[in-house]
């Protein structure tokens, strides 16, 4: 982990993602800019996590340690996500490993310190509340396509409800395609499949690690609501 020394950068990021908009005060003096290199661990499993953050460059994956030895791929975390946040109402220990995916900048706060400052917010709770179970939901709408739709409706939906929007673009960024074919439970290839029958189809653009939608309304008619 890295610290920025970046006043200028700190308050870009602050205005991209209005950031000021989820706490009821100015919280920026308590702030810091951080970076993490590609295969980073952010948080390591079962021990103590002392910082708060927000992800607002790059991306990281959440995995789960299993007592086999194994790992299991929980989730991707995207710019506006949050890291910690179920430490500062829970055990302070990490539950998961959080790795980052790529070159990572998070702004973070002292953990200690954050839960000081909004103890009392109603916005910040509010804004807690609303992102978790968003989360939720989209985890649970994914597991509930996956046993009853085709894979072709499990993508889609996983596009439509990670991408973000931006510059008159909506997209999903910084993806590693085998991370994510286990993620969705299936192949690399098979995969790989489906996203080409997407691009025939003219629903999405593929980038490098990019997913672009081209044709949202197309694309929507594989959106299955739960």
């Amino acid at each position: 982990m890295k610290i920025i020394n970046s006043p200028n950068l700190l308050q870009r990021y602050i205005e991209l993602y209005n950031i000021n908009s989820i706490f009821s005060n100015d919280l920026k003096t308590h702030m810091a800019l951080y970076e993490f290199k590609k295969n980073e661990h952010i948080f390591n499993s079962l021990e103590r996590v002392n910082h708060f953050f927000f992800l607002v460059s790059g991306g990281a994956k959440i995995i789960l340690n299993l007592e086999n030895g194994k790992s299991l791929l929980i989730d991707y975390c995207k710019p506006l996500d949050m890291l910690g946040e179920m430490e500062i109402v829970n055990n302070p220990y990490a539950r998961y490993d959080v790795v980052a995916s790529e070159p990572t900048t998070v702004i973070g706060f002292n953990i200690e310190v954050f839960k000081n400052l909004i103890k009392d917010d109603p916005l910040f709770w509010k804004y807690l509340y609303s992102a978790s179970l968003s989360k939720l939901q989209a985890t649970l709408t994914t597991n509930i396509i996956s046993s009853a739709y085709t894979f072709e409706h499990v993508l889609a939906n996983y596009i439509i409800t990670h991408s973000i929007e931006r510059d008159d673009e909506i997209f999903l960024d910084s993806i590693n395609f085998s991370d994510l074919a286990q993620l969705l439970g299936t192949s690399y290839r098979h995969l790989n499949r489906v996203l080409k029958n997407f691009i025939e189809k003219g629903f999405i653009i593929k980038e490098k690690r990019k997913i672009i939608i081209s044709n949202y309304e197309k694309l929507s008619n594989y959106y299955v609501e739960v």
